[in-house]
């Protein structure tokens, strides 16, 4: 969640922050954490205060609403510095309901732990604030002279701000988790292409060498001595076939591929054309005699994902002897919708 902590794409604008994938998660239990406020609307609504003042305090309540939902996302990718500010005006908000609903406001301090602990990075600070808050809750209390009847609220927001803090954190670490591991993926690849370009300097290199020095020599030899000449160019021959069987053993060793390799490529290019990609780890359950044909299978698949779906999601299960590609595309992505870099992966199930 701590997102200056992770290194990943800074969301562009309220918008690209409200709608990222990150957030979509977010809002799900949010929503249900407000299911309870319905009661207190319901109370508000019944009370025998003016007209006036119930619109004035539902239109403050749905700000604090939208605040709890809003907040985390938008705070995600922001400093310590803005997040700070940003809570202070959160609880801020809240204090405007005071006049109207009197001690019982410290309910809404509850989704003001929340926030807290979803975006404050420090752990201690985190700790401290929502401490302090549910302190600051018994005292309201105890000068209410309510502190019998509603002291469980504090102990209700100190507990659930400390248990979305440690959420937090625990989302935090999986995504540096799944950093290391993408960071991981792509340094095997890198040393797969030097490993590549080393072996094709080796094939290569010293037969090209000399095939050019006896072309040349043939070329001189053909006017004095057509014999030899002859020969050398029977020599150049027999280097050229000899090349190019190396050249195919070692581009066939290159080409060996497992589904393990397989499902790191093929987050990164989902990932490259904006789909978001829900893939197993590696392809350990998979049976040892089918993981290379798994390989390219799932190659293939995911290449016409990114190529023909136009889809926004890409789920791949796989078993001991089963894989499935499903997307939730309705056709063929818009011409240009989709980076080269990410659609060019393959050439078939022919490989």
């Amino acid at each position: 969640m701590f997102s200056n902590e992770v290194e990943e794409r800074r969301p562009a604008g309220f918008r690209a922050r409200l709608t990222h994938q990150a957030a979509r998660r977010w809002y799900p239990g949010a929503l249900i954490g407000l299911v309870y406020q319905i009661s207190v609307l319901a109370g508000l609504w019944t009370s025998d205060g003016s007209l006036a003042e119930k619109i004035i305090t539902t239109f403050l309540l749905v700000l604090v609403y939208a605040g709890f939902l809003a907040l985390p996302p938008l705070l995600w990718w922001e400093g310590e510095r803005t997040r700070m500010l940003a809570i202070a005006g959160y609880f801020a908000l809240t204090l405007l309901l005071i006049p109207s609903l009197g001690e019982i406001t410290c309910w809404t301090w509850v989704y003001v732990a929340c926030v807290i602990g979803m975006v404050v990075a420090r752990p201690v600070l985190s700790t401290a604030l929502i401490v302090a808050l549910g302190a600051v809750q018994l005292v309201v209390f105890l000068l209410a002279g309510s502190f019998e009847d509603y002291w469980f609220i504090a102990l209700v927001t100190v507990s659930i701000g400390i248990m979305m803090s440690a959420f937090a954190r625990q989302i935090d670490a999986l995504r540096k988790l799944r950093s290391a591991q993408g960071e991981i993926a792509r340094l095997a690849v890198i040393e797969e292409r030097s490993r590549f370009s080393r072996d094709m300097h080796d094939v290569l290199g010293h037969s090209l060498t000399v095939v050019t020095v006896k072309s040349e020599l043939a070329r001189r030899l053909v006017p004095v001595d057509p014999a030899r000449a002859e020969a050398e160019l029977a020599d150049i021959e027999r280097l050229t076939r000899s090349a190019l069987a190396d050249l195919r053993a070692a581009v066939a060793g290159y080409r060996e591929m497992s589904i393990s390799t397989e499902l790191a490529a093929a987050q990164a290019s989902l990932a490259a054309a904006d789909i978001t990609a829900h893939l197993p780890r590696n392809g350990e359950e998979v049976a040892p005699d089918l993981r290379e044909l798994f390989g390219w299978v799932l190659r293939e698949g995911v290449t016409n994902v990114i190529r023909h779906s136009g889809s926004r999601n890409c789920w791949v299960t796989v078993g001991s002897d089963a894989l499935a590609i499903e997307d939730d595309g309705l056709g063929p992505a818009p011409v240009g919708s989709v980076p080269a870099a990410a659609a060019v992966r393959g050439s078939g199930l022919a490989g």
